[in-house]
């Protein structure tokens, strides 16, 4: 998470590592049940601060949720240790963002996988024939090749080690549901296609203006097959836009003539996070 304020108001609990009771399982706090759907969907998805995901299964037994299946892969690959313990942090999605805080107290980063830099130089050299529409296209009005964009101050994305193997999408009514636990009703949202630049998705800016939005420096996309994160960026003309857009491309297999719906899920009208559905075409 970015650590802003805003992280502040979602759910979230710790528990105690013992190897005895939980290496194979682990009980989630009855006192947290109130922030779970009813009935339990059957998998979860663990996501560590080292940018990997983890899905694991999710069953009730007598009144009390548990993480079951692939918990202990979780807790392999994490190396966890007696006595350490771990902050699981909720964001209504079925994903727990996990911190592991090792015996002296200090977060640790376990687990990590490989982060990708990318600049404008590399966009340029980087084609890919499967998400890269025809370059003799004309440009959108949305300015796609302006030289002028700032990347911002960071460009690193943590990326899901999910395979893309479906075209799974999350309907809208999933994502209202979902995050309840903060009462959104409605959220803002834009469509967008494939660009011939694909390295940033750009946030129009009359829907920014109607909603009177603002953003975090890094969010979170999430759309079928798990978690990623993008760096904000401004364009000369102060147009917001993300990098990393293209990692969402390419796993989705995005097409030239999909549509992708774009809802952006905020608090207090900061957009934290972006879900993602695509139609194809």
């Amino acid at each position: 998470m970015s650590g802003s304020e805003e992280d502040d108001v979602l759910p979230r609990f710790f528990k105690v590592f013992l190897s005895e009771t939980s290496s194979e399982s682990m009980a989630i706090p009855m006192s947290f049940s109130e922030h779970l759907e009813d009935p339990l969907p059957q998998t979860a998805k663990l996501q560590g601060n080292g940018g990997g995901v983890w899905t694991v299964s999710f069953k009730k037994i007598r009144d009390c949720a548990y993480f079951t299946s692939g918990w202990s892969k979780f807790a392999e690959d994490h190396e966890l240790k007696d006595g350490e313990f771990l902050t699981f942090v909720y964001d209504g999605f079925h994903t727990f963002e996990v911190s592991v805080f090792g015996r002296s107290g200090c977060k640790e980063i376990r687990a990590a996988v490989e982060t990708v830099n990318l600049s404008d130089a590399d966009s340029d050299k980087e084609e890919d024939s499967s998400v890269v529409a025809d370059s003799n296209e004309e440009e959108e009005e949305e300015g796609d090749d302006d030289p002028s964009f700032d990347a911002g101050e960071d460009d690193e994305f943590s990326q899901s080690i999910y395979p893309v193997d479906s075209d799974e999408t999350v309907s809208h009514a999933e994502v209202v549901e979902g995050f309840s636990n903060l009462e959104v009703e409605s959220n803002p949202y834009f469509t967008t296609t494939l660009k011939n630049r694909i390295y940033e998705l750009l946030i129009p800016a009359n829907v920014v203006k109607e909603h009177r939005l603002t953003f975090c420096d890094r969010i979170k996309y999430i759309d079928g097959e798990g978690i990623m994160y993008g760096a904000k960026g401004k364009w000369s003309d102060d147009r917001i836009c993300f990098k990393g857009w293209d990692r969402i491309c390419r796993r989705n297999r995005l097409k030239e003539h999909d549509t992708v719906h774009c809802e952006m899920l905020h608090i207090r009208k900061k957009v934290h996070t972006i879900k993602i559905t695509i139609t194809r075409g």
